[in-house]
């Protein structure tokens, strides 16, 4: 699939399309995942594509075309499972890549610099997971914790950022209960290099009242409302009221919607809300609250499209097909380089 004339694409699983292509799409869910080792717990395993397949008829059967899979490699990520979902549920499939939160690190990010760690996402973006050729389209779902920013998050942070400098993909954030961090979490992207207009930041929302968004936005990054459907967070209405006020407030451009499904009592099969909550209940709230249609088109199709959208790139500044550009690699940091060739590891 070409760019569009703009020169711009979204990296899906089945390939890159242009972002008119997308459609209604949510930004932030799981379609399988595996993080019982990390919460406890069997709810926490998501692992029926069968069932995923089904379940996303209730996105599509109310106009919804494309998903944004925020599962990374630590809570059970399958490239190969999310491509066979898309093709069978005649979906588009954007999916993450990175290191998910502290608790769950592999030893790769103990081991590598932040700069290696960018290879590791630059590779993935722009060549596909290990051998699989299938591609991430974002960095993300990367996250803090309470309280404070450990050492090894702002490794992962930083190599997020240096990668983005190389790929031009949106990074998604995950902050823990609500917002918390977000403000340090940007501040450190931006000293990072990160262009903070393609950072989303994620579980916003369901603090009572706007004016705890309001600083969050002014950083001009973009405002993830995806936690729609958890009732045992916040009465519904808190949410739809704060959407509804960001919109008021003149933000309704950098706002996306998302319900991020991630245990099994999510699924309608389940009796859960399932992946079409948010277009048959939260949109409906939206418009008893003011909201016009084409306020709900930003939130829905165009919001997603500018957020997820990159501009095909390569060293002379052309354009080009992503089958035609070579990646360039980042520069391996000293660091690295005196590692590889110190005596005890052989080298010279």
């Amino acid at each position: 699939m070409k760019p569009n004339s703009q020169g711009l694409e979204v990296i899906t699983v089945l390939g890159p399309i242009a972002p008119d292509q997308m459609g209604i799409m949510q930004t932030h869910e799981h379609l399988l995942v595996d993080a019982m080792d990390h919460y406890g717990g069997y709810e926490f395993v998501m692992d029926d594509e069968e069932l995923a397949i089904q379940e996303l008829r209730e996105f599509t059967s109310r106009g919804g075309k494309t998903i944004c899979d925020a599962t990374l490699d630590e809570i059970g990520r399958n490239p190969q499972a999310l491509a066979r979902i898309a093709k069978a549920a005649g979906i588009h499939v954007v999916m993450g890549c990175g290191w998910y939160r502290e608790f769950g690190y592999p030893r790769i990010v103990e081991e590598r610099t932040s700069r290696e760690l960018a290879d590791v996402l630059v590779k993935e973006i722009e060549e596909g997971v290990g051998d699989t050729k299938i591609r991430a389209g974002f960095i993300g779902e990367i996250g803090t914790g309470r309280h404070f920013i450990k050492p090894a998050e702002e490794r992962v942070f930083r190599a997020a950022a240096l990668a983005q400098q190389q790929t031009g993909v949106a990074i998604s954030t995950h902050t823990t209960r609500w917002g918390t961090l977000a403000l340090e979490q940007i501040a450190m992207l931006k000293d990072f290099g990160a262009d903070l207009s393609k950072v989303i930041i994620g579980h916003l929302g369901d603090r009572r009242g706007v004016h705890h968004l309001l600083p969050i936005a002014e950083n001009g990054v973009w405002l993830e409302v995806d936690n729609i459907g958890y009732f045992d967070y916040q009465p519904e209405f808190v949410r739809a009221d704060n959407v509804a006020a960001l919109v008021r407030d003149g933000f309704g451009e950098r706002v996306l919607l998302s319900e991020d499904i991630c245990m099994t009592k999510h699924l309608k099969f389940n009796g859960g809300k399932g992946y079409g909550y948010l277009l048959e209940v939260f949109i409906p709230m939206l418009r008893k609250r003011g909201l016009k249609e084409e306020d709900i088109h930003k939130l829905l199709v165009t919001n997603p499209a500018n957020a997820f959208a990159r501009r095909v790139r390569c060293s002379g500044g052309l354009l080009l097909s992503p089958r035609l550009r070579r990646t360039r690699r980042l520069p391996r940091s000293p660091l690295a380089v005196r590692r590889r060739s110190s005596p005890q590891e052989g080298g010279r």
